[in-house]
């Protein structure tokens, strides 16, 4: 018996819906049909893939690891699907990118509208987050592309990147700091930090470390760590945690009154801001157009100013 995209469909349908009753009404399909491919698959599997209880159907550890295969498989025929249609002349369908705070502040807001004016018919679905996670979702489809930092550790084997501009990063506290302005990275080394990075990593927060023991101090107190550059501002903003950060973003909107670059000497390595996406994998005409286009923009970018 094999597997069809049909039982992956409703397999999903259930898992989102949470149970079968509520997947058949959304599919407009018969509860016995979604039950009978269940059956099929669950078979295949070699048991169970939910729980069934008053509060309805729940994923199995099996059903977990089914779930993440037929997202991918399925995201694949969507995108199958969208590059025909796009192959045929028909701009319509799905663009799915991620990008790190550094680009969504300084390229996406003119890249979209530019791209909005050439394919105002395909849908744009913008995605944030740390570059590791980033770059593990263009891994797994989830992501046509991302526009993320690329620490010099980053493992991207099965990548193909293209740099766009470098990023300088600063220490940055709330405006009225007592220690705002320092000038030494040693006047600093018993505050505490707010880090931007991932469970278990992250370039920024490397790059923390790796600033204090270039200065030959003790590591840093970190008093927490964020998955996102604009949480860890909002900490900094309100309070007297200092952050390792784009040195833009002390200009963006939302901050600029309300925390400024602390003036140290020391200064952490640049971190290239790269595309990236799959090794020999075809973006859709669609997906391809919006990188092409993010090349561009990339380059017309005025070069930053040393903090």
């Amino acid at each position: 018996m094999d597997l069809t995209l049909t039982q992956l469909r409703m397999f999903v349908a259930v898992a989102d819906a949470g149970s079968v009753r509520a997947a058949a009404r959304r599919l407009d399909v018969a509860q016995s049909g979604i039950t009978q491919q269940l059956q099929k698959l669950e078979t295949l599997a070699g048991g169970p893939l939910f729980e069934r209880d008053v509060r309805g159907a729940r994923l199995t550890p099996v059903g977990e690891r089914l779930r993440l295969r037929a997202d991918l498989i399925l995201g694949e025929c969507r995108k199958t699907e969208d590059e025909m249609r796009q192959l045929r002349g028909e701009l319509t369908g799905r663009v799915a990118l991620g990008l790190a705070a550094e680009a969504t502040m300084r390229l996406f807001p003119a890249l979209l509208e530019s791209y909005r004016e050439r394919c105002p018919l395909i849908d744009v679905h913008l995605t944030s987050a740390t570059s590791r996670m980033l770059t593990s979702w263009v891994r797994d489809g989830s992501l046509d592309f991302a526009l993320a930092l690329i620490a010099p550790d980053a493992d991207i084997h099965d990548m193909d990147t293209a740099p766009l501009f470098d990023t300088e990063v600063a220490v940055i506290a709330r405006r009225g700091h007592p220690l705002g302005r320092s000038h030494a990275l040693r006047d600093l080394q018993d505050a505490e930090w707010v880090s931007t990075r991932q469970r278990g990593g992250g370039a920024l927060g490397n790059k923390l470390s790796a600033l204090f023991e270039q200065a030959k101090l003790g590591p840093p107190r970190i008093a927490a760590t964020t998955e996102a550059v604009f949480d860890t501002l909002h900490c900094i903003a309100s309070s007297d945690y200092l952050g390792l950060e784009p040195a833009s973003l002390a200009g963006h909107p939302f901050f600029r009154e309300h925390v400024e670059i602390v003036p140290i000497a020391e200064r952490a390595a640049r971190t290239p801001v790269c595309l990236v996406r799959r090794a020999g994998v075809p973006l859709t005409p669609a997906a391809q157009e919006l990188a092409t286009m993010a090349v561009s923009f990339a380059r017309m970018l005025p070069a930053q100013r040393d903090a």
